[in-house]
């Protein structure tokens, strides 16, 4: 699959893309820009970073690249277990709890029009929750997101589900051989039963059973966010890509 359905993607919501020598670039944080394809690593000459940053009046920019190469370590969050199972999650408390979560909750595909409905009140409390203030226009915000996905190829929602009543959800993309989760919330008063342990065990080991997929990726380490959600992507399995 090619990227033209992620740049789309991008383009509904308003970001500047960028194409360079090495990949496509968007302003993903003012001042700063971020690089697509995630799963790929670059080594972008220093020439061609200077023109970006001079010619787009950034800071800084993120991208993932060989450990010889300069810049700050980090990683991606990254399950390529063909057999991935109960057994490849975290004895310690993790399996338990995937097993709670399993029994509590069904797993489903969303359409983004439901998701866009149903999501923007876990969408609050996840901020709320990561000390992340929610902001006047997020609900705008979020509604523009679930409609800039909407009918795009290989774009996808999965939720967990009480009866009628959404405990959790993620959005994610194919890319190539390479199932990439992009964003994941949740209602705070159903984590006692365990829902993001549920739909983040169902979607892996779904998607690492098919043969067109190679590996599932949770994102890189996160900057900004609680330690405990990098804690939790390696007890469901997740291994840290340098």
């Amino acid at each position: 699959m090619k990227s033209d359905a992620f740049l789309e993607f991008l383009a509904r919501q308003g970001y500047r893309i960028v194409k360079t020598e090495s990949c496509y670039w968007y302003n993903a944080q003012p001042g700063f820009y971020f690089y697509f394809p995630y799963h790929k690593l670059i080594t972008p000459r220093n020439e061609e970073l200077k023109s970006l940053l001079e010619k787009e009046h950034c800071i800084g920019v993120r991208y993932f690249t060989p450990m010889d190469h300069i810049g700050k370590e980090s990683f991606m969050f990254v399950c390529d277990d063909k057999k991935y199972e109960l057994l490849s999650v975290d004895t310690h408390n993790a399996r338990r709890q995937t097993r709670r979560g399993l029994e509590n909750f069904a797993i489903k595909r969303m359409e983004f029009k439901e998701l866009a409905a149903l999501g923007i009140s876990l969408e609050y409390d996840t901020l709320i929750r990561q000390n992340r203030a929610p902001q006047m226009h997020e609900e705008k915000k979020w509604r523009l997101y679930c409609s800039s996905a909407e009918g795009l190829e290989s774009f996808e929602a999965w939720g967990a589900f009480t009866g009628n009543n959404l405990a959790s959800f993620l959005i994610a993309h194919q890319m190539e051989a390479e199932y990439i989760f992009l964003h994941q919330s949740s209602a705070t008063k159903y984590l006692p039963l365990y829902p993001n342990n549920a739909l983040i065990y169902y979607v892996t080991k779904l998607k690492l059973a098919s043969p067109d997929i190679n590996a599932v990726h949770y994102g890189p380490q996160s900057l900004d966010g609680p330690i405990s959600l990098d804690k939790f992507k390696v007890s469901m399995g997740f291994q840290k890509n340098l």
